[in-house]
């Protein structure tokens, strides 16, 4: 029973690490729009870093825009993680198959 015990202590501060370890890993600008947020005085009582995580995937997509264009800013920002910029005299629809092949992959 003492092992269990210790095995929880252990789970609960090592929930309580991630949850920090996240908002650490956070810019000034995320954590001023998580924080005040009712949602995450809730997630930060149960340690649950998915719904932080969630929270903040929703706050990158919409950009604080209520949910204007996001599948625009979906794009852009997956545009961003892949590096992929549309060269001076590129196409746009060379510059959109390029767009899909990389994302096929």
């Amino acid at each position: 029973m003492s092992e269990m015990m210790k095995t929880e202590r252990v789970l609960e501060t090592n929930l309580c690490n991630l949850l920090g370890v996240l908002m650490s890993l956070c810019g000034s600008e995320t954590k001023n729009h998580v924080e005040p947020s009712t949602a995450y005085e809730e997630l930060e009582m149960s340690l649950d870093s998915m719904g932080l995580i969630a929270i903040i995937k929703k706050l990158i997509y919409t950009r604080s825009a209520n949910n204007q264009h996001i599948h625009h800013n979906k794009a852009m920002d997956q545009m961003h993680l892949m590096t992929l910029y549309q060269d001076k005299f590129q196409d746009i629809q060379d510059f959109q198959n390029q767009y899909m092949a990389i994302r096929k992959v």
